[in-house]
């Protein structure tokens, strides 16, 4: 179905633009996305529920409604200086794991930009699911979904406390510490989490509790790697 908006009073405009807030994102359970190829994914997964765009999209259900939008329209909803042309609301997935015998845990994630990648990075390295502490930063948050290029859409992202994980996995935490192992040391056969920790902080005392394993990567010249970069070390050769 094909529908115009022009004015930027218009309740659908007004209802997307508060899903930039993330008290909207959790009142309405819905967020913004945007970019061809993310709404390839996203149609994929089956979560999107309406599309602002400069010109009509072939071959979308009739059960999704396009609104034909302006520039300055599509500008007021879009995260970026220059959209690429497409911008959409989605449902938040509710997309259960179907196992989680190799998991990455976000201890204290902040930054929304690493948290996006490090989504992207276990999506690729075909990872379960992508698990959240309560203080991480918001998974829908527009710089995560845009950093994530759509693998938020495809991976089961939830939150759940790392306790409750232990009993049949080896908890494998990622830590600067002299107690740790080098990373080409440590193989793990069995059911796993690897524990990613907070940028500045790095991991929490009650994560550290509970590892079975600690890991570090050798470097040299630097006293530490990006947390993203670190993850995309650490899941490849976990995987």
């Amino acid at each position: 179905m094909i529908k115009e908006i022009t004015s930027p009073q218009n309740n659908k405009i007004k209802h997307a633009t508060s899903l930039k807030l993330g008290k909207y994102r959790q009142q309405y359970q819905e967020f913004l996305a945007e970019g061809y190829k993310s709404l390839e994914l996203a149609l994929q997964a089956g979560i999107v529920k309406e599309i602002f765009t400069l010109k009509e999209i072939p071959n979308i259900k009739q059960d999704i409604v396009q609104y034909i939008v302006n520039l300055p329209l599509l500008k007021k909803l879009s995260s970026t200086q220059n959209p690429e042309g497409v911008v959409f609301v989605c449902l938040k997935q509710n997309k259960k794991p179907k196992k989680l015998d190799k998991v990455v845990y976000l201890d204290k994630i902040s930054d929304p930009g690493n948290m996006g990648t490090i989504i992207r990075t276990a999506f690729a390295f075909n990872y379960d699911a992508v698990i959240l502490s309560d203080e991480c930063c918001d998974p829908y948050n527009e710089k995560v979904v845009a950093a994530s290029k759509g693998a938020i859409f495809l991976i089961p992202v939830i939150q759940q406390d790392l306790s409750s994980l232990k009993e049949k996995r080896t908890i494998v935490v990622s830590t600067l510490s002299e107690k740790a192992q080098e990373l080409n040391d440590v193989h793990i056969n069995k059911p796993f989490v690897l524990v990613l920790g907070n940028e500045a902080h790095g991991v929490s005392e009650s994560s550290l509790l509970l590892a079975d394993v600690l890991v570090k990567i050798d470097i040299s010249n630097i006293d530490s790697l990006n947390v993203s970069v670190a993850a995309g070390i650490l899941m490849h050769h976990f995987r």
